[in-house]
């Protein structure tokens, strides 16, 4: 599958396509495209099937030009992609959008995110989220919203150690979801919740396993 894959210098987003590069042929495009509405965004999308897009790939900036790329240039991005054929977006979101609720609810994908008033970055993924979920109500193209755990971690489950918490996610993971939701029969517009199976697992993964049969009925400290 063609795959453009967003975002791609940061280097969570860096380790997740080169994994998903073993399996799919991967085009690349950094923070800094404009993603204008014109021909160059058109040229981006040109033969792709399928967009990731990593939605919070910084965690600071300039609140306009984070607002900008999540509003503007998400819009933009998408919209090429429908008229160029595309038939579904991974928008890939986080967790940090739930961490306020308190670490004993059981979170599941009805719980509305919670981004702090006093992070433009999270802000801006929360507002990412809106545009994708009204690109696909208007049935332009199908959005899976994937929120990973967090922190994010090079390699694979072995590289996750005590420090890293009950939310968080190894590259290697966020790659073999992203390749599932890539094959995966999707609704117009779903969310996705998605971490690592380590022991304690903060966040439930109902959906993912319904879904994507991720990570599966015999990973070890899988939440049920």
């Amino acid at each position: 599958m063609n795959v453009l894959v967003t975002n791609a210098d940061y280097p969570f987003a860096a380790a997740v396509a080169d994994l998903l590069a073993g399996r799919h042929q991967v085009r690349r495009i950094g923070w800094a495209e404009r993603l204008d509405a014109d021909s160059t965004t058109d040229e981006l999308v040109a033969g792709i099937e399928a967009v990731v897009h990593f939605g919070y790939a910084r965690a600071g900036g300039e609140a306009h030009d984070l607002i900008d790329h999540a509003a503007r240039r998400t819009y933009n991005l998408l919209l090429a992609a429908a008229e160029a054929g595309v038939e579904r977006c991974i928008f890939v979101s986080t967790l940090r959008l739930l961490e306020a609720l308190p670490a004993h609810f059981a979170v599941t994908e009805k719980w509305q995110s919670r981004p702090p008033s006093d992070d433009p970055a999270l802000l801006a993924c929360h507002l990412g989220e809106i545009v994708a979920k009204e690109c696909a109500r208007d049935r332009l193209l199908r959005v899976l919203t994937l929120r990973l755990g967090f922190p994010e971690v090079p390699g694979d489950r072995h590289a996750l150690r005590g420090e890293h918490g009950r939310a968080a996610i190894a590259a290697a993971d966020a790659a073999e979801v992203i390749g599932r939701a890539l094959q995966a029969d999707l609704a117009q517009w779903q969310e996705v919740h998605v971490q690592s199976p380590v022991h304690g697992a903060r966040y439930l993964m109902r959906e993912a396993g319904r879904l994507l049969a991720f990570p599966g009925a015999d990973s070890e400290g899988a939440a049920s």
